[in-house]
C-alpha cells in the first residue's frame, strides 16, 4: 500500500510525504504506482518551473519514499501558484484513493 500524507495549516501547504509501493500489480505493470509517481513528480517539476516558493525533496526509489518540504520565511506566504499545484496534486491522489482504496491511503494532517 502507498501512504500519502499531506501536511498543511488552515491556508498553507507545508509538504507531502509518499511511502510504500501500491502492490496493485507486478513492477512495471502497476498502474496505481505509475499514477502516484506521475502526480508526485509532476508536483515537484511544477513547483520548480512555475512557483517561486522554496522547497526541498527527499526521494528513495528503492523504498518508494518521497517527501517534499516547503520552506517559507517567517513572514512569507505560500504563493498562489504553489497553492494551485498542491490543490491539483490533492485532487489527483483523492481520485486514485477513491478508485484504488485497497492500494492507496491518503491522510491530510493539519499542523
Amino acid at each position: 500500500m502507498t501512504n500519502i500524507t499531506i501536511y498543511r495549516t488552515e491556508d498553507t501547504y507545508l509538504g507531502v510525504e509518499v511511502s510504500g509501493h501500491a502492490g496493485y500489480a507486478e513492477e512495471g505493470e502497476d498502474i496505481v504506482c505509475a499514477g502516484i509517481s506521475f502526480f508526485t513528480i509532476n508536483l515537484i517539476n511544477s513547483l520548480e518551473q512555475i512557483a517561486e516558493d522554496s522547497f526541498s525533496v527527499n526521494i528513495d526509489d528503492n523504498t518508494g519514499y518521497m517527501k517534499v518540504t516547503m520552506s517559507y520565511e517567517d513572514d512569507e506566504e505560500q504563493s498562489y501558484e504553489s497553492q494551485i499545484l498542491f490543490d491539483s496534486f490533492l485532487l489527483g491522489v483523492e481520485m486514485l484513493e477513491r478508485e484504488y482504496n485497497e492500494f492507496v491511503k491518503l491522510e491530510i494532517k493539519e499542523v
